[in-house]
């Protein structure tokens, strides 16, 4: 594992934890969870997004985890 998937990222005053899992064929799935004040807000495992490499899921989990948290965001305004 590189450090890149070993870090967790800020964004718009959540904090995403990228999980991503290996499936079948060795390919890897997106997974992450969100938080926010420390708590759980939202959870994602193996999507159907699939990828060759443990660092291209980590940074497509990051990527749709992003797009939650917009339209978390989005709710609460």
């Amino acid at each position: 594992m590189s450090e890149q998937t070993s870090q967790n990222v800020e964004y718009r005053g959540y904090v995403i934890v990228p999980k991503p899992v290996q499936g079948h064929d060795d390919l890897w799935h997106d997974g992450y969870q969100i938080l926010k004040a420390g708590s759980s807000v939202s959870s994602r495992t193996n999507t159907e997004s699939a990828h060759s490499t443990q660092d291209t899921a980590y940074d497509s989990s990051v990527e749709f985890a992003k797009i939650e948290v917009d339209n978390l965001v989005a709710l609460t305004d």
